[in-house]
């Protein structure tokens, strides 16, 4: 009983601290909205959920308890990883984990505690989706009636258990060194793609119901060919309706929909058998021992009060504004995190696209690949002043908010130019001037991306998270205008898109400009 006690103080603790942060609000408030369009009404033009692109079930609690659950999971796994992806670590920060180390608590309470924290967070915003879904249903108006378990069971037995696997994960993805920053969370992408992709082939989550639609609908009309999809769809035809009766649990089904459980389990095991533990603090004792060895005179010198210095004898300081000094503190800040092995990738990558021509680089997806292996030092650009606490330090500087953003935000295009300038110089020789347009201007985008995102949220999670769906709808799936390469046909000429680009680049380095300005507000 006293470990169940701890578990619960800890997760009631970590809860609380959470639910008074504005980026649990901001997911919480996206999670609803989403809820609001994945229930679209009859002449919107588009549909969330559709079989065979020609058919969606009528809204009765059946249908929208299905669709908005399926909808609401991929965006609750991806969004709601990073978003508790921070307890840990906040701890370390805040020196609570001290105090922890300090305490008899082992380290499975705590990391099930922590576990927990996070799926409450998680089942919060799960709970206030699965509300919107039933206000959506009754103000639709198709089917007012509202069937209680038809509209939960979908929440129940699909997003929650798979909620307990993310929310061990992020545990999981903390208590191991490697995966703890940018890595990690470039890691939980890939695997989240790998998930959606794969999400037909599990027996368990979405293919229960999406089986049992296209089942459903198939005694309808046989001609049915069994394929369904998920995402916004716009029909060239109008969509037809069909009566959706909801998936017949049996003791089986319920069994086979929470095997996700016993997989966070499993995973909550080895994250305790990863974590280390905090570093426990400096005891009184030990200060005290160190104090009596410290000699008589010593003591003394320390003892003694500095002789008093009026403030017209002290000498003044001279401002020095050279910016070179200030973008070479900053190229070397950026160079600190990139360890050898990565230098030599990124090397690699350049003169492969240098020596390759161009077209043989975009088949080989080596062009892609250029543009995000820099992710993680793309991302401490504008957050590393909040991450680090040095931000009352940089304030002290002259000039702050102009010189030490503009350096900044330079030694990001610089170190953009050194990533992708094999294709920028492979590109010249070519003479391919589009392309060239194309990633020139993304040059200068992609750190003013991350500049604003780390300057208004203070984290690189952002940016990190935001990036990375722009990137795999964009260079790696070629969805036209999020292609920031050039690679996918669009209306715009190569000129529209660079100057696109670039008044983009502009707008979101002049809001970067305005909040860093308004910095010393809260100093």
């Amino acid at each position: 009983m006293r470990g169940v006690a701890t578990i619960y103080c800890i997760a009631r603790a970590d809860l609380r601290e959470r639910t008074r942060h504005f980026s649990f609000l901001a997911t919480l408030g996206l999670a609803m909205m989403a809820a609001y369009f994945c229930v679209p009404p009859a002449d919107a033009g588009y549909v969330t959920v559709h079989l065979g692109g020609v058919y969606r079930g009528v809204y009765n609690s059946a249908w929208v308890g299905a669709s908005v659950a399926i909808s609401s999971l991929f965006f609750l796994s991806l969004f709601g990883f990073y978003l508790v992806k921070n307890s840990i670590q906040r701890d370390e920060r805040t020196r609570v984990g001290e105090i922890i180390a300090s305490a008899p608590v082992k380290k499975l309470y705590y990391l099930t505690g922590k576990a927990m924290s996070n799926f409450a967070v998680l089942s919060i915003i799960a709970t206030a989706v699965m509300g919107v879904s039933a206000v959506m249903q009754w103000s639709r108006g198709e089917v007012r009636r509202i069937e209680v378990w038809d509209l939960v069971s979908p929440f129940l037995f699909m997003v929650l258990p798979i909620l307990s696997v993310v929310a061990v994960l992020a545990v999981l993805f903390e208590t191991w060194k490697l995966l703890r920053g940018g890595l990690g969370n470039a890691v939980y992408f890939v695997l989240f793609i790998l998930f959606a992709t794969m999400i037909d082939s599990f027996p368990f989550g979405v293919s229960v119901f999406t089986s049992d639609m296209m089942r459903e609908l198939r005694e309808i009309d046989p001609a049915f060919s069994d394929n369904y999809g998920i995402g916004i769809l716009f029909p060239h035809a109008p969509i037809q309706r069909f009566e959706y009766q909801g998936v017949a649990w049996t003791g089986h089904l319920i069994l086979q929909q929470l095997i996700p459980l016993a997989v966070a389990a499993a995973f909550l095991l080895i994250a305790a058998l990863l974590f280390r533990g905090f570093k426990e603090p400096v005891r009184a004792g030990a200060i005290e021992m160190a104090s009596e060895e410290i000699s008589g005179a010593d003591c003394e010198a320390v003892r003694s009060e500095p002789a008093a210095v009026r403030a017209a004898e002290l000498t003044s300081v001279p401002v020095v504004g050279a910016f070179w000094p200030l973008l070479a503190g900053e190229l070397r800040l950026l160079r600190k995190g990139a360890s050898l092995g990565w230098l030599i990738v990124t090397l690699l990558l350049s003169l492969l696209c240098l020596f390759l021509p161009t077209e043989v680089s975009r088949t080989w997806l080596i062009w892609p690949l250029v543009w995000i292996w820099p992710l993680t030092m793309w991302s401490g650009i504008g957050s590393r002043e909040a991450r680090y606490h040095t931000e009352s330090m940089a304030l002290s500087s002259p000039y702050f908010a102009t010189r030490q953003l503009l350096a900044v935000w330079l030694s990001g295009v610089l170190a953009t130019l050194f990533a992708g300038g094999g294709m920028l110089i492979r590109l010249m020789l070519e003479k391919d001037i589009a392309h060239l347009i194309y990633a020139g201007s993304a040059v200068l985008l992609i750190p003013s991306l991350s500049l604003v995102c780390g300057v208004l949220t203070r984290t690189n999670r952002t940016f990190e998270v935001l990036y990375m769906l722009i990137w795999y709808l964009g260079p790696f799936n070629k969805t036209p205008y999020l292609d920031f390469l050039g690679g996918t046909p669009t209306d715009w000429t190569a000129v529209q898109a660079g100057g696109i680009y670039i008044l983009l680049s502009l707008g979101m380095t002049g809001t970067a400009y305005l909040a860093r300005s308004g910095l010393k507000n809260h100093f």
